[in-house]
């Protein structure tokens, strides 16, 4: 693909969309739940109001006492808290600590990912998105939705498109599995992992927990932290990243080579945050030196324009909120 490419062109190489915490701050359904979505600032604000099941308790008053532990200035950022206390814990562990060995890196991570868990439970629920259904309906078969969420928005949104055109569940929808030929569905390719996944210590591949579209009827689904023998595969905020391991590698493999052939990207509450050095890359290796349509839709001034300026070469569309863009969007995003 050359940057040369005419726009024209552009319209017939597959889409992507990509998803951040933002988007799912922004679902139509916002201000019906009790707890809004988290986002990274308002995390353990967030974390001191819920009300968390039994099941709950014990994670969230650990995260709540280690929160504590920290300078105040970093309540308002749950990445630099959770890797703060995390590196401090792996460093403990490495280096035999025994005046302060503190909690031990596997208790950080799991306690902390049950209280992301308990969190998209109160924001989420079992609610369906109009905001998203209508961005990812004019989406097919070759196109893909790129998400750095691990909440189950963008599976219920989708549910109702597969209604319309015959559309099975299977690990396919995660690009986990070979499509059946009469899929019409974008793949979903979640880097981040997924509330309804697990990774079975012995077979080191990722098992979805979901069987059917209508399970999304039964329960909010999260519980990809349960059962014996198996890893929560969702990736928290590490420093390092580590994705060249296990299953996680073909993930992003599968995802830079959907954004390498992407003629259209449309980016929904992602902000690139400079922390993301590896998800950086890996726009960086799909999409710089050739001509696209970029699309941000984002509230922040700053990550519209960190886009942009990571992409000078694209034909670029910004977007305040995704009701503007829903309302008025560009006259080349419709159903094929």
């Amino acid at each position: 693909m050359t940057a040369t490419l005419k726009e024209k062109d552009m319209g017939r190489l597959p889409r992507a969309v990509v998803l951040g915490a933002g988007a799912s701050r922004s679902v139509s359904y916002a201000h019906e739940r009790e707890q809004p979505s988290p986002l990274d600032s308002d995390f353990f604000d967030l974390l001191n109001r819920l009300e968390p099941r039994p099941e709950d308790v014990a994670a969230v008053q650990f995260v709540r006492k280690q929160i504590q532990t920290l300078p105040h200035d970093y309540r308002r950022s749950m990445e630099r808290s959770f890797y703060t206390l995390q590196l401090r814990a792996y460093m403990a562990e490495k280096l035999k600590a025994t005046r302060n060995p503190g909690p031990s890196d596997n208790e950080i991570v799991a306690n902390f990912a049950r209280c992301i868990q308990a969190l998209l439970r109160s924001a989420h629920g079992k609610e369906f998105c109009k905001n998203h259904n209508a961005l990812l309906n004019p989406l097919g078969r070759g196109d893909t939705v790129i998400s750095f969420n691990y909440d189950l928005v963008v599976e219920r949104a989708m549910r109702k498109i597969a209604s319309t055109r015959h559309a099975t569940f299977g690990d396919w929808v995660y690009g986990l599995a070979e499509k059946p030929a009469e899929y019409k569905l974008p793949t979903i390719l979640k880097l981040h992992g997924s509330s309804n996944w697990r990774l079975p210590i012995v077979d080191k591949k990722f098992e979805v927990l979901t069987s059917d579209w209508d399970d999304f009827d039964d329960s909010p689904g999260y519980r990809g932290h349960s059962g014996t023998g198996t890893i929560f595969p969702i990736f928290l905020p590490f420093w390092d990243k580590r994705i060249e391991r296990g299953p996680w590698r073909q993930l992003w493999t599968d995802c830079l080579a959907s954004l390498e052939k992407t003629g259209t990207l449309v980016v929904w509450g992602y902000s690139l945050p400079p922390t993301d050095i590896k998800a950086q890359q890996l726009f960086t290796l799909g999409l710089s030196g050739r001509r696209f349509r970029l699309c941000v839709i984002d509230p922040s001034t700053a990550t519209r324009d960190r886009w942009r300026e990571m992409f000078p070469e694209a034909l670029y569309w910004e977007y305040a909120s995704i009701r503007s863009f829903l309302r008025h969007p560009p006259k080349w995003w419709k159903k094929r």
